[in-house]
């Protein structure tokens, strides 16, 4: 057997498809550098990067253009008739930082007159003095929202909320006043309560898109049961939950049969294109062949897994989150599905609000639904809650910052034009 010289192994249809799959996988590594860092499972992931507000910060330089102009506009349109929603803040003096106001203002701004006429909007201060908290009474505040109280409880109930207060028992008074502003929406009209928490931006356009979601569950529920009997949509999530999983990707789980079968496909695939395409014969010899089905094939499947499962498998439209979805950022729920999810929580006391929706969610065999795109960021890093620095990384919706502006604002115009007002 004549034995091949070096020149006709480098200039060989293997060595050129050798080279041509390391400058293509290295081209396509570039790419994927400079475009999925942001997916917190991702190879390329830069966390030095990656929690600097963009989209947010716009979004809160909008919150208080609308703030400053609502200090002197005393005919802002509020809620007219019976709301379509009710949405709720409860908040609370922080030590330094209060971002109330930006999340109310945003909330609000960019609404059509419309949709703010559908939307009742009210703000618990829950600090047991509340003219400690520096939003208090404040102008633009009255002029805007709907209703911005305190407590309406019996001296009783303030001796308690007091004792809670001053123990630093959060988990006591913070379910309570979850409960007593989801109880102060159900006893509204509004066929649907959102609960946000104070430390929040959300995006323009955000109601039409949530009105569009709840159209888009009413009309899967005909054929798809899991959307019939559902607890809440989720406005927010985090994707630091949605890694890949051994069990739940299958073949993330069985890497090593994975890159078998892809290889054994691409090979396949190879022999057949040159048995019925006897003019790629020249090229397809048995050692190109091996390069591609074993080295090239394989390399960009090792390179798609890098990429990250949000990456490839971004959430669309409304999704299930019964797992995964984590804590109460922005939480929708239907008046039918808040008297026994109150009644529950009453029950138990004390404890994580967001761990308890779970676990009643779990015992009740609710559905837990979640809008893919995310129109709700959480901004707040000092906690309300006694601690003084909480890591609000691990809570934090990274695609949210790449959210272009003007393209928000063209979607919302076309909602808006379809019905969703």
């Amino acid at each position: 057997m004549k034995v091949p010289s070096p020149r006709q192994i480098v200039t060989s249809p293997a060595s050129r498809a050798l080279v041509a799959t390391a400058i293509a996988w290295l081209v396509a590594f570039i790419y994927c550098h400079g475009r999925y860092w942001r997916d917190p499972h991702s190879a390329f992931f830069q966390s030095e990067t990656v929690y600097e507000q963009h989209y947010s910060k716009y979004r809160a330089s909008q919150a208080q253009a609308f703030i400053e102009h609502a200090t002197t506009d005393t005919k802002l349109g509020k809620v007219k008739g019976t709301p379509e929603i009710c949405a709720a803040f409860v908040t609370v003096k922080r030590e330094t930082t209060q971002y109330v106001d930006n999340a109310v203002a945003s909330v609000m701004e960019g609404l059509a007159v419309g949709e703010r006429e559908k939307l009742l909007l009210y703000v618990l201060f829950a600090d047991t003095e509340p003219g400690m908290h520096p939003s208090w009474k404040q102008p633009w505040l009255e002029n805007s929202v709907d209703l911005a109280v305190g407590y309406n409880v019996s001296e009783g109930v303030m001796k308690d909320l007091k004792e809670w207060e001053e123990k630093k028992e959060w988990h006591k008074k913070g379910l309570f006043d979850y409960l007593y502003a989801l109880e102060f929406c159900q006893n509204t009209d509004a066929p649907y309560t959102v609960m946000f928490e104070d430390d929040i931006i959300i995006a323009a356009g955000w109601m039409a898109k949530v009105r569009q979601s709840l159209d888009q569950i009413k009309t899967g529920a005909v054929t798809n049961p899991s959307l019939r009997d559902w607890l809440y949509l989720r406005l927010f999530y985090t994707e630091t939950a949605l890694s890949w999983e051994t069990k739940a990707d299958y073949w993330y789980g069985h890497m090593a049969y994975t890159f078998l079968l892809a290889s054994f496909f691409g090979a396949s695939l190879l022999i057949a294109l040159r048995l019925l395409v006897p003019r790629t014969q020249r090229y397809l010899d048995d050692p190109t062949i091996f390069v591609l089905s074993a080295i090239t094939i394989p390399a960009f499947v090792v390179l798609a897994f890098m990429i990250g499962k949000y990456s490839l498998f971004p959430l669309r439209g409304v999704v299930t989150m019964n797992v995964h979805g984590c804590c109460t950022q922005a939480l929708l729920f239907p008046k039918e599905q808040i008297p026994a999810l109150i009644e529950h929580l009453r029950g138990i006391g004390a404890g994580q609000t967001d761990m308890m929706i779970e676990e009643y969610a779990d015992h009740t065999g609710k559905q837990r639904l979640a809008m893919g795109k995310q129109v709700v960021q959480h901004v707040g890093l000092e906690s309300s809650r006694g601690n003084n620095f909480v890591n609000g990384q691990s809570t934090f919706a990274f695609w949210f910052e790449e959210y272009d502006s003007r393209r928000l604002e063209r979607e919302h115009d076309e909602l808006l034009r379809m019905g969703f007002d």
